[in-house]
């Protein structure tokens, strides 16, 4: 495969400094010239992502929310960014802006088109506002898979849940490896700073030999936080020593119902803790990780719990089973299931040569099939053949011209796709 030109295609930032710099870096590494769009807020974030990636940042802005007007003054500008930028290789993904990119790219024709899917908002979406929204929603899901040559998607389950959908034929949509964005920094989880480990237990007053179940994400229902909350005074009433910490914020768009809010603020044994940039300090402060979901792309905080070597306790839900193997590396129980929840954290608590056991085959896992590397690798290997496939795809067309990357050769112009398999 020559040298290309890609260009990532994210709603905000934060997507890209959190799981995919090492994966730019590496394209880099490889040879290719390497672009990021995205909403420019903040200005922070952006910064911060161009200089661990090295990428050359290109501002569209962008609402996650759906405004029709402000959202096709963003399609307008990710048009001219897509013809400004000419990529060989266009990698779009989160809702908004892989939809937006989406579009952009077939309007022209970048040769290489993938969307990268990190789960499905139809369905994580439920338990929300947007739930009345599920028909537009997958409306926009299957757009965006139309305007793909390929889909990657970051859970096994998922790309099933997609192909039951009818969002995306199977053999246009595949996972790599055993899933994941890019991978995950495990070493950086494996060995943390014990000086910073301390400290923040000193902060939170969790003394060493505290029982600790941890949770981390937003503080929303379709986390599973109802259930937790309801299983945490049945574990508690076992284990009175025990905490819960639950690290993670509120979220506006999402309110909790008054009950859930009086539980979360009232309940005993809870410590809190606003979301955390260091997470590799946090981890170590847990004797069991839950993130009862009930659906998720890939619930990535519970790889990273097991990279630290914490046991996990998960449910069967889409996106979130794909982290644990029962038995081997934690527990796993039916989604919404409170008294299962309950037991399984119990039977943790109260074996703890049993819980480290589960959390020490859970990091060896985690080593061996999510580490940045290997997904790396992956993705190189992927693009090899996608790349190849497209070449091969363009020379089959009656009077097609040799196939050339954009870098070489200007796009055509006047050309419109079709309404679905855009090529």
């Amino acid at each position: 495969m020559p040298p290309l030109r890609f260009l990532y295609a994210f709603t905000v930032p934060a997507t890209a400094l959190v799981f995919y710099t090492s994966h730019l870096r590496d394209l880099q590494r490889r040879g290719h010239r390497v672009h990021l769009v995205s909403d420019p807020e903040p200005p922070g974030v952006v910064r911060e992502v161009v200089r661990r990636s090295g990428v050359t940042f290109h501002a569209v802005p962008m609402r996650r929310e759906i405004r029709l007007r402000a959202d096709l003054a963003s399609l307008a500008a990710m048009v001219r960014t897509v013809r400004r930028v000419r990529p060989d290789v266009l990698n779009f993904t989160t809702p908004k802006g892989a939809l937006l990119a989406g579009l952009a790219g077939a309007v022209h024709r970048v040769p290489l088109r993938v969307y990268n899917m990190m789960g499905l908002r139809s369905e994580t979406a439920r338990r929300t506002p947007l739930a009345p929204l599920r028909p537009l929603l997958l409306a926009m899901e299957w757009l965006t898979c139309a305007c793909a040559h390929e889909v990657i998607c970051i859970s096994p389950s998922n790309r099933d849940e997609a192909i039951a959908l009818g969002l995306v034929r199977p053999g246009k949509i595949r996972v790599l490896g055993s899933g994941s964005a890019a991978g995950i920094p495990v070493e950086r989880y494996a060995r943390p700073d014990p000086a910073a480990v301390q400290a923040l237990r000193g902060r939170l007053n969790l003394p060493e030999g505290t029982p600790v179940v941890g949770f981390v994400g937003r503080l929303v229902l379709q986390k599973g936080l109802t259930e937790l909350l309801e299983a945490w005074p049945l574990v508690h009433a076992c284990f009175p020593q025990a905490r819960l910490l639950l690290v993670g914020e509120l979220d506006p768009a999402n309110p909790l119902p008054a009950a859930v809010r009086r539980a979360l603020d009232t309940g005993r044994g809870i410590v809190r803790l606003d979301a955390e940039a260091d997470m590799s300090r946090v981890y170590p402060l847990m004797s069991v990780f839950t993130l009862p979901s009930l659906h998720e792309g890939l619930g990535m905080v519970l790889l990273e719990a097991s990279a630290a070597g914490v046991p996990t306790v998960v449910t069967d839900g889409a996106g979130v089973r794909d982290t644990n193997l029962p038995g081997i590396t934690g527990l796993q129980v039916p989604a919404g299931d409170v008294p299962a929840l309950a037991l399984a954290l119990q039977r943790l608590l109260a074996d703890p040569a049993w819980a480290r056991r589960l959390g020490q085959q859970g990091q060896a896992w985690v080593q061996a099939t999510f580490n940045e590397q290997i997904m790396n690798d992956h993705w190189a290997t992927f693009y090899e053949e996608a790349w190849a496939r497209r070449q091969r795809a363009r020379r089959a067309r009656p009077g097609s011209p040799t196939p050339l990357t954009w870098g070489q050769h200007s796009p055509p112009g006047g050309q419109q796709g079709p309404p679905r398999e855009v090529v």
